[in-house]
């Protein structure tokens, strides 16, 4: 309240609520929404991580003259506390001092509920990821059941779900014009509730509801399936009947524009976090992110793991280089500046400047997956300019800017100018790459390439690599426990690890994330062709899966023993343990030029 007066407000025009720290850095959801609402002339108020115990915190600011704005922050709540066989982790890196009981469970419906009681009548969107991401009927690993969306649950009025700055801003000029909320029934990236009296609107799409898809597993790929051919800008509307209420959900909003989301990121952050935390520690996700720099948004790999699709869309937005420079410079000018920018980059680095005239309707949901489309030009000259632009700018100014987003191996052996730059230039010694598994199998129901492509691109980072006469290291990430993964299949991809002597140290064990196909493949043991799929369950099978993943790791060695010792391949044995004792004291991924450990 101290601030608002300070500013000589006396009531805010709309409060944000977050579950995370407050952050001004355009990596947070909060911060962007916030910092483009103050541009568009609203005074905005934040509420971070408030006491949801009790009503007061939620009194402290007044009421807000045009609605609250709740978001469970960056991340998926639950993936926030909970690891994927359901233990409570011990730490919140968007908390500060990385404390983990700052949160609720259920941050959407928590936050709801004290806003409604702190004061009658004023109208409550949802925004973020986890509001995104549960916009419709959706599996809750958790709780391992269906859950109706969270529209219904949390008692809201409006769901915003995708990249949020255009239906908020008309969110907000329509209240600021005298217009009920019930009458936000046609605003393009949102979803509202169907009330008695109401029509839906034309074209509207029915998925299967949540009774059918209880009643019938193969019903909630159906759904996945149907909605992500409507999960696009200009697609259908689609409705969804659950036992407590309907919920239509409008097609995303636009992509916003080069100049649009220069001004987005044009706004001034200050790239701390709130000084009130001082005592309490520094926001660990603060500390990775300070001085990255955003280049694009959006990512047309298609992984059926990854929801990405049905959030960010498949549509490249770029910023132009000017921006992307004037932000450097920004960075280079911050007290806390040390002078290297950690990464520029997006969902996938190496998707700058990607544009396809079909990808607004085109119906698949990758580019990439099962092979490059004839349709995506590959020439990668936006990104190669904006790397030649970067490069005179650390030259000019003596930072260092490195490259720490993953890039796409398929889509960076198309151009092999482009690896150049980026392993002369931006490479800090490590490139993250996704291979994600071995078997051909497997790959395709992640809706990842053949690995053949992988080893191409493996061999080709090495001869670059000697070329530049640096010594870098791949850091490969690897999955276990996919839908369509079979003991066999684990330990095929184990095999091929043991007889290269490859020690993977990014591993992660498959959790089903709502909207994601794989979540779908995951309750219904369906592949997205709907024909019968195997699915690794129960903590028994997941553990193994990892431990033949980390099977160097000494806490792998009872369980990986055991599972070769029955499966009567005790032939590699030997091998892993002349593995284990002989563990390499970096923690890097590769060995020199390019290769793994």
């Amino acid at each position: 309240m101290a601030e608002l007066r300070h500013r000589g407000w006396a009531q805010p025009d709309i409060i944000l609520v977050t579950a995370d720290a407050y952050v001004d850095h355009p990596s947070f959801g909060a911060a962007i929404i916030g910092r483009w609402l103050e541009s568009l002339g609203y005074r905005v108020a934040v509420l971070a991580q408030p006491d949801w115990r009790t009503v007061e915190p939620f009194r402290a600011l007044g009421p807000p003259a045009l609605f609250w704005g709740i978001t469970s922050g960056a991340v998926d709540s639950r993936l926030n506390r909970y690891g994927s066989l359901g233990h409570c982790r011990n730490r919140d890196v968007y908390s500060p001092g990385g404390r983990p009981d700052r949160r609720p469970e259920r941050p959407l419906l928590a936050y709801a509920a004290r806003a409604r009681q702190a004061f009658k009548g004023i109208p409550i969107v949802l925004g973020g990821l986890e509001a995104s991401l549960r916009r419709l009927v959706h599996y809750d690993y958790i709780e391992d059941q269906l859950k109706r969306p969270v529209l219904i649950d949390a008692k809201a009025d409006l769901l915003v779900h995708g990249m949020g700055e255009r239906p908020i801003a008309q969110i907000a000029h329509r209240l600021a014009a005298g217009q009920s909320i019930s009458a936000l029934s046609d605003i393009a990236g949102t979803s509202y509730l169907l009330r008695t009296g109401m029509a839906p609107p034309p074209g509207v799409f029915r998925l299967p509801s949540l009774a059918e898809q209880h009643n019938d597993p193969a019903a909630v790929m159906r759904a996945q399936l149907l909605y992500q051919k409507e999960a696009r800008p200009g697609g259908a509307a689609v409705l969804q009947e659950t036992d407590a209420a309907t919920v239509i959900v409008l097609p995303p909003a636009d992509p916003l524009s080069t100049d649009e989301l220069d001004r987005v990121y044009d706004l001034p952050f200050t790239r701390n976090s709130h000084p009130s935390y001082r005592p309490l520690g520094p926001v660990p996700a603060l500390e990775t992110v300070r001085f990255s720099i955003t280049s694009h948004r959006g990512c047309f790999g298609g992984c059926n793991f990854c929801s990405l699709y049905c959030h960010q869309g498949k549509t490249i937005a770029s910023r132009s280089i000017d921006s992307i420079l004037a932000e450097a410079d920004r960075c280079r000018r911050h007290p806390a500046f040390r002078g290297t920018i950690s990464d520029v980059g997006g969902p996938t680095a190496n998707m700058y400047g990607f544009n396809c005239s079909r990808s607004a309707r085109c119906p698949r949901a990758s580019c990439l997956f099962p092979s490059v489309c004839k349709h995506l030009p590959v020439q990668a000259n936006n990104l190669i300019t904006l790397m030649e632009s970067l490069i005179r700018w650390s030259q000019a100014t003596g930072a260092n800017i490195f490259v720490a987003s993953g890039i796409r191996h398929d889509l960076a052996l198309t151009n092999r100018h482009y690896l150049g730059l980026l392993l002369r230039h931006f490479v800090g010694g490590h490139l993250k790459v996704a291979p994600e598994h071995h078997e051909p199998e497997v790959l395709a129901c992640m809706g990842k390439p053949p690995f053949d492509l992988y080893q191409q691109f493996e061999e080709l980072f090495a001869d670059l690599s000697r070329r530049a006469g640096k010594q870098q290291y791949l850091v490969p990430y690897f999955m276990s426990g996919h839908p369509g993964c079979t003991k066999q299949d684990a330990l095929a991809l184990t095999q091929y690890l043991v007889t290269r002597g490859l020690r993977l140290r990014q591993v992660q064990d498959f959790t089903p994330t709502p909207l994601s196909a794989s979540a779908a493949m995951y309750v219904s043991a369906m592949n997205t062709a709907q024909r019968p799929l195997y699915v690794p369950r129960g903590r028994a099978e997941k553990r193994l899966q990892m431990s033949l993943l980390t099977y160097h790791d000494q806490r792998s060695e009872k369980i990986v023993r055991r599972f070769l010792h029955n499966e009567d391949r005790m032939d590699l044995w030997p091998k892993i343990k002349r593995l284990q004792q002989n563990r390499p004291n970096r923690g890097a991924s590769t060995k020199p030029n390019g290769q793994f450990e």
